[in-house]
């Protein structure tokens, strides 16, 4: 075995040349007054567990005085080897902090980005829920109004309302005739009517009247025309508002 002298290598160039000589590793701790174990990591150039600098330094004079190499070059091989070694080490520390704050930016990164799609998703859904609640309750009072207008439009009506509207009552002669008109009532009063003559009366509940010539009048009740049952020539009974039995 030669060994290569221009390598950075220490404690595998101190192996080398044990071996070469046939000296074993036994007799070089026993030499040096080291363990072993000590003497082994020295040969694998462990720096990660080997003792602190000035100790190795130590051992590595008393070691190539041993099997009798240059203690000032396997000194310098070792340093250039412990700086290199430091420096991969620093350089990998390096590098995995830097993946580490990566990652950790990452993280903040999608856990705001998380945040910000479940704030949307809430504003969205509330926004919504809000808009069909208001639907629903411009719906149900759009419901209740037509309800309300239709229980208005169809709801019979009260004896008191009909007392509160007024009744207009409109008489024109077509022919002679005579009639007792009794209103709310009240004591009666008689007209005698010719052809154009014309009356207007007013009551708060009814008409009650007896014509001496049904087919002498026309009469129209708030507007409306009143039908008279009766030819002309008959005396009829008429009552308004009418009403159908």
């Amino acid at each position: 075995m030669n060994p290569d002298s221009s390598s950075t290598s220490f404690g595998r160039y101190l192996k080398a040349i044990r071996i070469q000589q046939k000296i074993p590793i036994e007799a070089v701790a026993d030499e040096i007054r080291i363990s072993l174990r000590q003497l082994s990591l020295i040969e694998v150039e462990d720096h990660a567990r080997l003792p602190d600098e000035v100790y190795v330094k130590g051992i590595l004079r008393a070691y190539a005085k041993c099997i009798g190499v240059d203690a000032d070059d396997i000194i310098d091989r070792y340093l250039i080897n412990r700086a290199f070694f430091y420096k991969s080490q620093k350089a990998e520390a390096d590098l995995l902090n830097s993946g580490k704050k990566a990652l950790f930016r990452l993280a903040i990164s999608l856990g705001l980005l998380s945040i910000i799609i479940v704030l949307s998703i809430y504003m969205i859904y509330g926004y919504r829920t809000n808009q069909a609640g208001e639907l629903d309750s411009h719906k149900s009072e759009g419901v209740d109004n037509i309800q309300s207008v239709r229980e208005k439009q169809y709801a019979p009506v009260s004896s008191a309302e009909r007392r509160d509207e007024k009744l207009f009552l409109e008489i024109d002669a077509v022919e002679d005739t005579w009639i007792k008109v009794v209103i709310d009532g009240l004591e009666a009063s008689e007209y005698s009517m010719h052809p154009r003559d014309h009356i207007e009366l007013e009551a708060s509940s009814r008409f009650n009247m007896l014509v001496g010539n049904a087919g002498g009048v026309k009469m129209r009740l708030n507007g409306k025309p009143v039908d008279i049952f009766g030819k002309s020539g008959e005396v009829v009974n008429i009552e308004l508002p009418q009403t159908y039995r």
